[in-house]
């Protein structure tokens, strides 16, 4: 048999691309690609996760909320005195230049610009995403003539959608620390379901040009019509996301969410069989947020107060633990039919056995929620609590006057003496699932705190307040504390908005006035609108001013080691003039090494100057713009001789 040779060999440039052996590795080189930078991020995030307290506290909330019938002693300021406080001191924070360079860094990432919804630390890590994304759809893909690489990016990206929208996961609860849970990271979700719908829609669209060039059936192909039914899933999902859709009508956005992505994932199945190992980490993530979600389920009994103005306050007494101050629960109220919505309420304080806030009788309130008005559900609420809980008043009037005179007389004297009752408003069952969330920083870590709240975002820095102050004076610093000066803001458009959390106010500003709290707590109220100047309450330190205030301004002057005599780190004078003249005194001859002694009613603050500050903003998009631009500022500026400024925000839109 004549030998011919060896067959020839056809140049690789013309062979046909062979899509289901080459596409499926840039499936796994992308997903090796996000992986590895999220490893990176859990590797930066150890130390603080895995902090002794951090991981308590993490550990506590995945349990979810505790409710008994009885709630267990707390250690008084005086239990403590007795039994011997925490030496009471201030470290001084000093840094090396590699802890400056790290500060300047992590400054630049809080930049953000005007209308844009990102800072510059969340736009590197879509940035990173979007290249990793895009890199492996072009690169080497002859998208045009076989678009299929397309298609198989859009399957590996299912995994980090579902990994960063689940409430209840270990990346969010454990690996990456406090705060840092699916609100802090849902960003991430959005814009990875974005490029996810985009190597989607290249994929479909171009394969349909492919079709109508060539003359090809679509729709009665199995392939092509389960293709197209997968297609338009997705643009159900990404048009009913848009932001503009989603705050108009949010209960339609779940519901068509949670209906939606199920038909996508039997429609992309019938598809192509290369989607089954991909949909399974997506089907894992959702099962078990589920399943925590039912193991963090309290059906509570809860009582609706309505204040005017359109407030609603919600006490659960017997709640006793499981919550940090500034996290928010997940709330469904068993009234008027309206079991099946579910909406997030931020605590309003912290855990009795921290919170400063008391009932008339000297126990602990439980968890204190509130809800605005200004939603059908919210507006049900309020009507629920003043409809019923006018006809509770009715009834109670009517026992007296038929019997009960002992009752009756201490109820009289109650009133008398100023102590409203114990639980006001009527009774009500709700369904309660969390806690979420929570602030990234403690705010006991720093020598001078700021708390910027923009209407209802005073619930989380009411909480943080709340916590510190417990922490400070009730707890006698056992967890070394080391916070003198703290202001609290909020911007409000009416005086009478005000008396919402006047009397949570004033207990906490009444111990922080105590003269051993070594706490110097200033409250400013800033008011939009001049409407009742008359309302507002009598509470010690507060300052009300109509005014739209500049939280840089408000920063820079808590900056300041040496506040100007009868004026507070807002620029606003309440002292009158022996107050301001003792004050002056006391910051004439200040001690070597940049000690302050600051002389306020009797008390002795002593602040270092370089123990840190923490910014805590909470509100509207364009105040925690504000409010992180001013740190980026201050960090780069006089804040690096305060120790460095850190800055915790939180977000109140939909």
């Amino acid at each position: 048999m004549a030998d011919h040779g060896a067959p020839p060999i056809i140049p690789s440039d013309l062979l046909p691309y062979e899509s289901y052996t080459e596409d499926p590795k840039w499936q796994g080189r992308f997903t090796i690609m996000w992986g590895a930078a999220l490893a990176i991020c859990i590797l930066l995030a150890a130390p603080r996760a895995f902090r002794l307290r951090n991981l308590r506290q993490s550990v506590t909330g995945l349990l979810g909320l505790r409710v008994r019938g009885q709630y267990e002693a707390v250690p008084t300021q005086e239990d403590n005195d007795t039994k011997g406080a925490v030496t009471d001191r201030t470290a001084i924070e000093t840094g090396n230049g590699l802890t400056t360079f790290g500060r300047v860094l992590d400054s630049m990432r809080l930049w953000s610009a005007p209308g844009v919804p990102l800072n510059v630390g969340q736009m590197v890590v879509v940035a990173g995403y979007a290249a990793f994304a895009l890199i492996c759809i072009v690169l080497k893909a002859p998208l045009m003539e076989n678009p299929n690489r397309a298609g198989f990016l859009a399957l590996a990206q299912l995994t980090p959608v579902f990994l960063f929208a689940s409430k209840n996961s270990p990346l969010t609860s454990l690996l990456l620390g406090p705060g840092a849970d699916y609100t802090k990271l849902n960003y991430i979700h959005r814009w990875s379901a974005r490029f996810l719908f985009l190597g989607a829609l290249v994929h479909g669209s171009l394969w349909i040009n492919n079709h109508l060039i060539y003359d090809l059936p679509i729709l009665t192909q199995q392939k092509e019509g389960s293709g197209v039914a997968a297609l338009g899933c997705l643009c159900v999902i990404m048009l009913t996301s848009i932001a503009p859709v989603r705050r108009w009508c949010y209960s339609a956005f779940l519901l068509i969410h949670f209906l939606v992505f199920p038909a996508f994932f039997i429609t992309i199945c019938y598809h192509t069989i290369y989607a089954t190992p991909w949909i399974f980490p997506p089907l894992a993530f959702y099962g078990a947020d589920l399943l925590f979600r039912v193991f963090r389920w309290r059906v509570v009994v809860g009582n609706v107060e309505a204040k005017d103005g359109g407030m609603s306050l919600i006490h659960i007494p017997l709640a006793t633990n499981g919550w940090r101050a500034g996290q928010h629960v997940q709330v469904r109220a068993l009234i008027g039919g309206r079991a099946w919505e579910g909406h997030p309420l931020s605590v309003c304080c912290a855990a009795p056995d921290v919170s400063c806030l008391r009932a008339p009788d000297g126990g602990p309130i439980g968890m204190l929620l509130a809800a605005r008005a200004c939603g059908d559900w919210s507006r049900s609420l309020h009507t629920f609590g003043l409809t019923d809980g006018d006809l509770a008043a009715e009834k109670k009037a009517a026992d007296l006057e038929a019997g009960e005179p002992q009752e009756g007389a201490v109820i009289a004297y109650e009133k008398r003496a100023g102590v409203e009752d114990d639980l006001s408003g009527p009774e009500a069952h709700f369904i309660l699932e969390g806690p979420y969330g929570g602030p990234t920083l403690r705010a006991g870590d720093y020598e001078r705190v700021l708390l910027f709240a923009g209407g209802s975002g005073v619930t989380f820095t009411l909480a943080v307040l709340d916590e510190l102050v417990g922490c400070c004076v009730r707890l006698g610093r056992r967890e070394g504390e080391k916070t003198r000066r703290v202001v609290w803001c909020w911007c409000v458009r009416s005086f009478g908005a005000i008396n919402w959390f006047a009397p949570q106010l004033m207990q906490i500003a009444t111990l922080a006035a105590r003269p051993d709290s070594g706490l110097d707590l200033r409250i400013c109220i800033f008011v939009t609108c001049l409407c009742d100047p008359d309302a507002v309450p009598d509470i010690p330190g507060c300052t009300v001013t109509e005014a739209r205030p500049i939280v840089g301004t408000v920063l820079s002057r808590l900056l300041d080691p040496r506040p100007a005599p009868g004026a507070d780190c807002c620029g606003i004078t309440d002292l009158d003039e022996s107050e301001a003249s003792s004050a002056s005194a006391s910051t004439e001859d200040l001690p070597k090494g940049g000690k302050e002694d600051l002389e306020k009613g009797g008390r002795r603050v002593v602040v270092s100057g370089a123990g840190g500050v923490a910014v805590f903003a909470a509100g509207p998009g364009s105040l925690i713009r504000e409010a992180g631009n001013a740190v980026a500022s201050a960090n780069l500026g006089r804040g690096r001789a305060a120790g460095g400024v850190a800055f915790c925000g939180e977000v109140f839109t939909v």
